[in-house]
C-alpha cells in the first residue's frame, strides 16, 4: 500500500504536533487578549459613513454644530401614575448639564423640554413622558458609539431621580451597543450548549465516550487557535470584526472541525471494518479525506472572503473572521486530524464496536440505483412545495424585535410605546441646504410647503420643524389669522370711528349756528349802511353848519379884536370878573376853528365807511354760501361715515371668526408669518434646534404611523422624498438640496446596498463553488448540476425557515438571516456533494449501479452523521440571547437537514445514475471494475 511522505511524517509526529496546537491556543488565549474583549474594543460601524443617510447625518450634524458621527441615543423620562413636574424638571435640567459637561462622550443635546416654546414637542399627551436626544461621541455601533452610552449610562446613574420617576438611555446607538453586548454575553453559554450538543451527537453515533473525546479535543483545540489568532489580527488591524462574526465563528469552527473528524472517523472504520490494519485504516483515511476537506475548506473560506466583494459593514466584518477561523479549521483538520487519529488508533479508543454492514445505508443506495425517476420526481414535487414559503416572506430591518427584551434599550422602547407612537424614538429628518439665509418670510413659506407635504405622504404620523416645532402648525401662522388680525384692530377702533363720526355731525351742527350767526351779522351790516350813509349826509351838513358858524365868528373876532387885546394884556384881568369872562369867550372863538377842522377828518372817515359798508354784504353772502356747503358736506361725510363703519362692523366678524377658525382648526394651507414674528424670541427658541446658526440649512423631523425600520418604513422614506422634491419646485428653494437621515433612511441604504451585495455574494459564490466541484471532480455536467442543485436546495431550505419563522412563529426574518444562511449552505452543501460525489468516482468503476450502492454503503452514514452534526451545531445558535442568530443558525440546520435529505438523496444521486456517464463528461469513466488502491467498498 502506498504510504504518502505527509501521511507517514503526520504520523510520526503525532504528539509534538498535538502538543504544538494546545502550545498555540494557549499562548494565543494567554498573552493575547480575549476575542470578546477585542470585538468590544474593535467594533466597526453598522453602516459605512460613506452611505447617504450616514453623510446626511454628518452633513447636518456639523452644520448645526452638534456632532459629526452617525449615532444617536434618547433619554426618556417616564413617570408613573402622576404627570411630570417641577421636580422633574429640576433632575431633567441637572441630566442636561452633567451630559453636556461629559464633551468626551457627548457631543450635544437636543432640549426641547427644557423651553417653553418647545416642550410640547417632547413631552407625550398624557403627561407622563418626555424625551431628550442626545448625539454621543462615535458612529452607530461602533466600539466608541458603545463606550460613550455607557459613559452616559453612568451618568444617568449618578444623580438621584425624584421618586416615581424612571431614566431609560434607548434609541438606535442604546439598541446596538445592548444587542451587542448581548450577543458577546451569551458567546459562552452558546459554546457550551454547542460543545454539550456535538458531544451528545458523537455519543448517540459512535456510542463510544473515547470515540466522542478524541475529536472533540481536537475541535476546542481548534476553536481556542482560531479565536486567539483572530483575536491577535483584529488587535493588530489587520482585518475587522463584528459581535455576530464571533457568534458565527464558534458555530462554524466547531461544526466544519467535527465534520472533518467524522470524515476521517468515517473512512478509518469503514477500513477496520474491512479488515484493515490501525495503521493501514489510518493511510486509507488520510489518503481519501484530505481532498475532501480542502475543496470544504477552500468552498467554506472562498465564500466566507466574497463576503469581503461587499459594501456593508455587517458583511464585511463577517467574512475575514470566518474565512481565518475555516483556515485554521482547515489547517487543524489537516494536521491535527491525522495526528489526533494516530494516538486515538495507537491506545485503542476509535476502534469500532463491531462490523457494520451499513444495510440502511445500502437499501438507500439500492433505493436510488433501481428508482432513480421517482425519486426525482418526489425532490421535483417537494423542492418547489417547500419553495413556495418564499411567496410568505417579509423581511424585517427592525433590530429592537430581535434585540433581549431584558437589555435596558428594549425596556426604553417599551416605556416608549405606552406613551408615544411607535415610531417616536426611530424618526427620520429631511434636511434641506439653500445656498442662501433662509430666515425670511419667503423662504419660511416654502419651508412650510415642504413640511406640509411630508405630512400629507400616507405613513407620516408627525412633522416637526421651524414653523411647526411642536407637531402642528404654528399659532397665528397663517394668512387669514393675518387678515383677522388686521379685522382685530380695526375692530378696537370701531367705537373710536363712531365717535369721530359723532363729532362730524356735531361739527355739522355748530356749522350751522355760525351760519345762522352769520345771517344775523347780514342783516345788521345792512342796517349798518344805511345808517352809515345817513351819518354821512348829516355829518356834511355839520361841517357846512360849523364853517358857517366859523365865518361869522371870524367877522365878529375882525370888528373887536381891539377890545380882544385889551382882555389879553390887562394883568388883572382874572381879577375882573366881566374881563375873565370875555377872554374865555374869546379863546372860545378860537376852538371853534379847531371842531371845524375836526368835523372835517369826521366827514372824511364817514364817507370812507359809508364807501366800504355796502361792501361787506356781498362779502358775508359769500360766508353765508360757503357754510352752507360746508354743512352740507358735513352731513353727507357723516352718512357716508356712519355707512361705513356699519359695514365695517359686519365686515371685520368674519374676518375674526375666521381667524379664530383656522388656528382651532390648526389648517395649514395658508401658512404666513410676518417679518416681525422671525425676531421674537420664542421664534428663535425653534429656529435655534431647526435651523442652522446662518440659516442656509433647515431640518424637518417627521414620525412613521408604524415600524420604521420596516419595509413599509423603508417605501415612506422614499415617498418623503419624492414628496419634498416635488414641493420645492418652483418655490424659493427650487435650488436647495434635500438630504435624508434616520432610522427608516438608514435602513433604506442598508436594504439598497444588501441587495447589491448579495447579488454579488451569490455570483462569487456560485462561480467559486463551481469551480471547486469542477477541478475535485473533473466533470463538468456534474458541476452543473450541484451548482443547480444547490440553488434549488438554498430556495427550497430558506423556504422552510419562512414558513417556520413567518407562518407558524409570526416572525419576520431579519435581514441578515438570508446571506449568512446562503453563504454557510452553499458552501457547507458542497463539502458533502464533494464527499459523496469523490466516493461515487472511486466506486464507479464497478459499474454505475453498483458503484452507487457501494457509495451510500460506504459514506452516506459518514456524510449524513456529519450534516446533522453541523445542522444541530448551527441549530445551537438558537441559545443565543439575539434572536436573528437563532433564526440564521435555525435556517442553516433547516437547510442541512433538507439538503441532505431531500436534495442529495432524492435529487443529486438520482440524477448522478439517470446520466450516467454523461454525468461525469468530459471523463471518460472505465468500462469494466477496476481494482482500487486503498479501501473497499
Amino acid at each position: 500500500m502506498h504510504r504518502p511522505f505527509l501521511a507517514r511524517t503526520l504520523r510520526m509526529l503525532a504528539i509534538p504536533i498535538v502538543l504544538i496546537w494546545l502550545a498555540v491556543a494557549v499562548v494565543t488565549n494567554v498573552f493575547v487578549p480575549s476575542l470578546d474583549d477585542v470585538t468590544a474594543e474593535n467594533a466597526g460601524p453598522l453602516v459605512a459613513r460613506d452611505a447617504p443617510s450616514a453623510q446626511a447625518a454628518i452633513h447636518m450634524g456639523n452644520d448645526f454644530n452638534e456632532s459629526n458621527y452617525t449615532s444617536v441615543a434618547v433619554l426618556l423620562l417616564e413617570t408613573h401614575n402622576r404627570p411630570l413636574g417641577e421636580q422633574d424638571h429640576q433632575y431633567y435640567n441637572e441630566l442636561v448639564q452633567r451630559l453636556l459637561d461629559d464633551t468626551k462622550h457627548v457631543q450635544s443635546v437636543q432640549d426641547l423640554w427644557g423651553k417653553p416654546v418647545t416642550m410640547s414637542g417632547s413631552q407625550s399627551s398624557d403627561a407622563q413622558a418626555t424625551t431628550l436626544n442626545i448625539r454621543p461621541a462615535g458612529d452607530l455601533g461602533s466600539s466608541q458609539a458603545n463606550e460613550s452610552i455607557a459613559a452616559i449610562r453612568d451618568i444617568i446613574a449618578k444623580v438621584p431621580k425624584p421618586e416615581g420617576l424612571s431614566a431609560y438611555i434607548t434609541g438606535p446607538a442604546p439598541l446596538a451597543a445592548d444587542t451587542l453586548h448581548a450577543t458577546d454575553a451569551s458567546l459562552v453559554k452558546l459554546t457550551i450548549v454547542t460543545v454539550i450538543l456535538i458531544l451528545t451527537l458523537l455519543l448517540i453515533v459512535y456510542r463510544s465516550i473515547t470515540i466522542a473525546v478524541i475529536p472533540l479535543m481536537g475541535v476546542l483545540t481548534t476553536l481556542a487557535v482560531a479565536r486567539g489568532i483572530i483575536a491577535f489580527l483584529v488587535q493588530q488591524g489587520v482585518i475587522e470584526i463584528s459581535s455576530f462574526a464571533s457568534n458565527l465563528l464558534v458555530s462554524l469552527v466547531l461544526g466544519a472541525s467535527t465534520d472533518y473528524a467524522i470524515f476521517y472517523l468515517g473512512r478509518y472504520q469503514e477500513a477496520r471494518q474491512a479488515g484493515e490494519d490501525k495503521e493501514s485504516s489510518y493511510y486509507i483515511s488520510v489518503a481519501n479525506v484530505p481532498h475532501i476537506i480542502m475543496g470544504s475548506g477552500i468552498a467554506i473560506t472562498g465564500a466566507t472572503l466574497c463576503l469581503s466583494l461587499t459594501h456593508l459593514d455587517y458583511f464585511r466584518t463577517l467574512g475575514p473572521p470566518c474565512a481565518v477561523s475555516m483556515v485554521v479549521a482547515v489547517l487543524s483538520a489537516l494536521t491535527m486530524g491525522p495526528a489526533l487519529l494516530t494516538l486515538g488508533s495507537k491506545i485503542g479508543w476509535i476502534q469500532p464496536r463491531k462490523k457494520r454492514a451499513n444495510p440502511v445505508w445500502r437499501k438507500v443506495g439500492t433505493v436510488i440505483a433501481r428508482w432513480p425517476v421517482p425519486m426525482i420526481a418526489v425532490a421535483a414535487l417537494v423542492i418547489p412545495l417547500c419553495m413556495m414559503g418564499l411567496t410568505a416572506y417579509n423581511v424585517s430591518y427592525n433590530d429592537r424585535d430581535f434585540a433581549p427584551a431584558s437589555v435596558e434599550a428594549s425596556t426604553g422602547y417599551a416605556a416608549a410605546d405606552k406613551h408615544f407612537p411607535k415610531s417616536w424614538l426611530n424618526n427620520d429628518i429631511v434636511y434641506i441646504k439653500a445656498d442662501h439665509d433662509m430666515r425670511n418670510t419667503a423662504d419660511m413659506i416654502s419651508l412650510d410647503r415642504i413640511a406640509k407635504a411630508i405630512t400629507r405622504t400616507p405613513g407620516v404620523a408627525l412633522v416637526q420643524s421651524v414653523t411647526r416645532p411642536n407637531g402642528r402648525p404654528l399659532e397665528h401662522a397663517s394668512l387669514p389669522y393675518a387678515f383677522g388680525s388686521q379685522g382685530t384692530k380695526l375692530g378696537e377702533n370701531i367705537g373710536f370711528l363712531r365717535d369721530r363720526v359723532a363729532d362730524i355731525g356735531a361739527l355739522s351742527t355748530r356749522t350751522g349756528s355760525i351760519l345762522e350767526s352769520t345771517k344775523k351779522i347780514q342783516e345788521i351790516t345792512a342796517q349798518l349802511v344805511v345808517g352809515t350813509h345817513v351819518s354821512r349826509e348829516s355829518a356834511e351838513r355839520l361841517k357846512a353848519l360849523s364853517d358857517e358858524t366859523r365865518d361869522h365868528l371870524a367877522d365878529f373876532d375882525d370888528f373887536f379884536r381891539p377890545m380882544r387885546n385889551y382882555f389879553y394884556w390887562e394883568p388883572h384881568c382874572f381879577d375882573i370878573p366881566i374881563c375873565a369872562a370875555l377872554r374865555s369867550l374869546y379863546d372860545s372863538l378860537d376852538g371853534v376853528d379847531g371842531i371845524t377842522n375836526e368835523l372835517g377828518n369826521t366827514v372824511k372817515g364817514i364817507t370812507i365807511i359809508d364807501t366800504v359798508t355796502p361792501q361787506i354784504i356781498p362779502q358775508i353772502q359769500t360766508t353765508v354760501a360757503n357754510l352752507q356747503a360746508i354743512q352740507s358736506l358735513t352731513l353727507t361725510l357723516q352718512s357716508t361715515l356712519n355707512s361705513i363703519v356699519d359695514q365695517l362692523d359686519v365686515f371685520i366678524n368674519p374676518l375674526v371668526d375666521m381667524a379664530q377658525a383656522f388656528d382651532n382648526a390648526k389648517n395649514d394651507d395658508f401658512f404666513f408669518l410676518p417679518p416681525d414674528a422671525l425676531k421674537t424670541d420664542d421664534f428663535k427658541v425653534g429656529m435655534n434646534f431647526f435651523m442652522t446658526p446662518d440659516g442656509k440649512g433647515a431640518r424637518i423631523v417627521f414620525y412613521h404611523t408604524g415600524e420604521a425600520q420596516s419595509p413599509e418604513g423603508i417605501k415612506q422614506v422614499q415617498d418623503v422624498t419624492a414628496a419634498a422634491e416635488q414641493a420645492v419646485k418652483g418655490t424659493s428653494l427650487s435650488n436647495a438640496k434635500i438630504y435624508l437621515a434616520g432610522a427608516a433612511s438608514n435602513y433604506r441604504d442598508v436594504k439598497d446596498y444588501s441587495r447589491n451585495d448579495i447579488i454579488i455574494m451569490m455570483l462569487a459564490t456560485f462561480a467559486l463553488v463551481f469551480t471547486i466541484v469542477l477541478v475535485i471532480t473533473r466533470a463538468l455536467v456534474g458541476a452543473i448540476i450541484v451548482l443547480i442543485t444547490v440553488i434549488l436546495s438554498f430556495s427550497g431550505a430558506y423556504g422552510l425557515s419562512v414558513f417556520l419563522w413567518e407562518v407558524l412563529l409570526k416572525t419576520q426574518l431579519h435581514w441578515l438571516t438570508l446571506p449568512i444562511a446562503f453563504i454557510v449552505l452553499v458552501a457547507v452543501g458542497c463539502d458533502y456533494n464533494l464527499l459523496m460525489l469523490s466516493r461515487y468516482r472511486e466506486e464507479i468503476g464497478a459499474g454505475i449501479k453498483t458503484g452507487l450502492i457501494r457509495t451510500m454503503g460506504s459514506s452516506g452514514g459518514v456524510v449524513f452523521t456529519a450534516g446533522f452534526v453541523f445542522a444541530f451545531t448551527m441549530l445551537a445558535l438558537l441559545a443565543s440571547d439575539v434572536k436573528n442568530i437563532g433564526q440564521a443558525g435555525s435556517t442553516i440546520c433547516l437547510g442541512l437537514i433538507f439538503d441532505m435529505i431531500i436534495v442529495r438523496l432524492f435529487l443529486v444521486m438520482p440524477l448522478a445514475r439517470v446520466l450516467g456517464p454523461w454525468f461525469w463528461w468530459p471523463q471518460r469513466l472505465p468500462s469494466q471494475p477496476r481494482q482500487e488502491l486503498v479501501g473497499t467498498a
